[in-house]
């Protein structure tokens, strides 16, 4: 038995949830395209999906809307995986949403849902026009997931090149627009918050 091998032996009796950590890496490294040998040890292989991650969101940053860090719970190099894709996929993002679907013109909002084996699921009531001209926080995840929807759009008038017969048009559009809003201050959470406590919490 090899040196690695027999670490990996010592580990399950000792913590089998690490030997677990080593399957979702290996998954992830190759969802990834990071190169690993077989017997990789688990603290080169965190660094490597880890690296591979932030070089891939670095590389969106000027794309990509940044959203809101919580100072209190940042990102740490020492999370496992889960940790790491929990904290980064629930961290909050500040916007303005405009429903661009003409079927949806009176609806309120809707309730959406994200869910995979790392996060778990994840619901939210997303609201729609002016109720969010202030701004509202939704989770990254669901924010990623409602940026690339579609909808079909229909389009019917009449064609003048065809004796004035109607026509009609179908193509997928985006269903959302955002504006992304700066973070709040710590002063305007802190209103925020004294505004919803007297509410009711509502």
């Amino acid at each position: 038995m090899s040196t690695t091998d027999q670490t990996l032996t010592d580990t399950a009796e000792t913590a089998p949830e690490l030997i677990d950590e080593i399957s979702v890496l290996k998954s992830r490294a190759r969802m990834l395209g990071v190169e690993f040998s077989n017997n990789i040890g688990l603290e080169t292989l965190r660094e490597r999906v880890w690296t591979k991650i932030e070089g891939d969101a670095h590389s969106q940053e000027k794309t990509t809307p940044k959203p809101l860090v919580d100072p209190d719970n940042p990102v740490k190099p020492e999370m496992t995986l889960r940790q790491r894709i929990i904290a980064e996929n629930m961290k909050l993002v500040r916007v303005r949403i405009t429903n661009l679907d003409p079927k949806k013109k009176d609806l309120p909002g809707e309730i959406f849902t994200v869910a995979n084996e790392y996060l778990g699921t994840v619901r939210k009531y997303i609201p729609y026009g002016e109720v969010t001209d202030g701004g509202y926080h939704i989770p990254w995840c669901i924010y990623m997931n409602l940026k690339d929807r579609k909808f079909l759009n229909i389009r019917s008038f009449k064609d003048r090149h065809n004796g004035n017969q109607m026509r009609i048009e179908q193509s997928w559009a985006t269903e959302f627009a955002f504006d992304i809003l700066p973070p709040l201050t710590t002063d305007e959470l802190k209103k925020l918050a004294a505004a919803q406590l007297a509410a009711g919490g509502n």
